[in-house]
């Protein structure tokens, strides 16, 4: 194996004659240019091509150097057909993000090649990791070591704005979670009133006849109602009252958000391309947005409730700019997570009777009547069914960090991908929780399936990051499971069976979030 005191010789005699050709070829003075007896070896196409090895040898020196003095060792890497840019892999995720498979064939990467490895994108070295400790550093104990950025922040500052919580770090993230906190505390999210409106309008759209409905469209729709309602104290009332202008916006905002996420995966590259149908997207939500704060800041119920988020940015001061960025931010959080978990929950439970009757045989004991706060959390077999839809269908199945300085992660080094692994300041790191949470070596040799009951005695850390962790926890996580729970109960004191209306697979777009590609068909009967 050459040694790195080698590349180096090699990089620094490449550098001298390159600088030297260079010195001879641009100076002014003739006379200046003559070097004794270099001059006729002095070539520029020598030159020329000595580039590309001076680029190769002082990457393969940085290398070797850096895992030395880090103490680290090589990690895998994906075997391309193109090692410059890496074109293979761009188009090996284009067919992936086409035939909604992209997350398998992750799967199938992970389990071939390890559970962390670099590709290039157009040029660029990322590093894709399902390894638990890894995130641990990524989100928890290196957190300020990796911020938010590159393609990631792009992605969000195109849809969302650049102030939206999702997009800062730093100072305005942390002033942004501030305002949100208090939202979320437990006197407010126990407060079922808000979610039992919503629940109900939402279960008096079902058919009671056994006809099909597509109950993923009615959930994001609930969601929306809820979760504005929730936080900005006026829903938005798209399940009770759909208008054009709410539906021009859904469909401008779902576009968005698939179609930046979707460049995120491809690469910086394609960012570089104009797209006439995503401004337009983007501009369409804003002017919803600008609306919708006009009508719900001139209805005086909204200094009714202790604490609205709406009402105190709009107290702060902050400009339309900030407060529409906040708000767009808000209701990704608030109705596309739960929408998405819900909507793959009922899919498979529509095709697994025997779990709708556990749920059933657990929530008798209400006779009838509404839950409340501590009957939820009580529930060991609802919340072990939502614990196991958030670990096969975790809602935001992918993310990514950007390294801010040289550092090095503690698992993707070596051929066996146990030792430390360097990471340049820089570099993009990006997780899959769809791999993460289908290791076998962590969930069993059933981690493909769908058992709620692996839940009681499981115990995980980092091994299970549905709502993230880490200083950048979702904040809304109470809220979510409180939804979800309450949704499942209500729906299954209403009726008795649930059955499947599409024999279609189970296909995910890759979004911001997860959704069911061909939605969520099913029908109901009434106990």
């Amino acid at each position: 194996m050459i040694s790195e005191a080698s590349y180096l010789a090699v990089k620094t005699l490449s550098a001298i004659y390159i600088l030297t050709c260079a010195v001879h070829r641009f100076l002014p003075d003739p006379a200046a240019r003559q070097l004794g007896p270099l001059t006729p070896y002095l070539l520029p196409w020598v030159a020329f091509a000595l580039v590309p090895v001076f680029l190769y040898t002082g990457n393969k020196h940085f290398w070797l150097r850096s895992n030395r003095v880090y103490k680290t060792k090589p990690g895998n890497v994906y075997p391309h057909r193109d090692p410059i840019l890496g074109v293979d892999w761009m188009i090996s995720a284009s067919k992936g993000l086409k035939a909604y498979n992209l997350l398998e064939t992750w799967d199938d990467l992970f389990a071939s090649i390890g559970n962390s490895f670099w590709h290039l994108a157009f040029g660029k070295w990322i590093l894709l990791t399902n390894e638990p400790e890894n995130l641990k550093v990524l989100l928890s104990t290196q957190f300020e070591s990796w911020p938010i950025g590159g393609v990631r922040q792009t992605t969000t500052v195109i849809t969302l704005g650049p102030h939206a919580i999702f997009s800062v770090n730093g100072k305005e993230w942390q002033q942004g979670r501030a305002l949100i906190k208090p939202s979320f505390v437990r006197n407010q999210v126990a407060d079922l009133e808000c979610q039992d409106r919503h629940v109900e309008r939402f279960i008096q759209k079902i058919p009671r006849d056994g006809s099909s409905v597509d109950l993923q469209k009615l959930l994001y729709l609930m969601t929306m109602d809820s979760a504005t309602d929730f936080m900005f104290g006026y829903s938005t009332e798209m399940l009770l009252n759909p208008t054009k202008e709410t539906s021009e916006f859904t469909q401008a905002f779902d576009h968005a958000l698939y179609v930046s996420a979707s460049r995120a995966r491809l690469g910086w590259i394609s960012y570089l391309i104009p797209d006439k149908k995503l401004d337009h997207s983007v501009r369409t939500c804003q002017r919803f947005i600008d609306r919708y704060v006009a009508k719900a800041s001139a209805d005086e119920k909204l200094k009714e409730r202790p604490y609205l988020f709406l009402h105190e940015l709009l107290q702060s001061g902050a400009s339309m700019e900030h407060i529409r960025d906040q708000l767009l931010a808000i209701i990704i959080g608030g109705r596309d997570t739960s929408a998405s978990t819900l909507s793959a929950l009922f899919w498979t439970l529509a095709r697994r009777p025997d779990i709708v009757k556990k749920i059933q045989d657990e929530i008798a004991s209400l006779d009838g009547q509404k839950p409340t706060w501590e009957d939820l959390k009580s529930f060991k077999y609802v919340n072990m069914a939502l614990k196991e839809t958030l670990r096969l269908w975790a809602p935001v199945v992918t993310n990514m960090r950007c390294a801010a300085k040289d550092t090095v992660l503690p698992k993707g080094g070596g051929a066996d991908g146990q030792s430390p692994l360097f990471v340049p300041k820089g570099t993009a790191v990006r997780w899959s929780l769809h791999s993460l949470h289908r290791r076998k070596d962590i969930f069993g040799e059933d981690a493909h399936e769908f058992r709620p009951e692996r839940w009681e005695t499981l115990r995980t850390s980092w091994e299970y990051l549905p709502f993230s962790g880490g200083p950048r926890t979702c904040i809304g996580q109470q809220f979510a499971l409180t939804q979800m729970a309450y949704v499942v109960v209500r729906v299954f004191q209403t009726f008795e069976t649930v059955e499947p209306k599409d024999e279609r697979p189970m296909l995910h777009t890759l979004s911001t979030t997860t959704s069911l590609l061909n939605g969520c068909h099913v029908s109901f009967k009434a106990s």
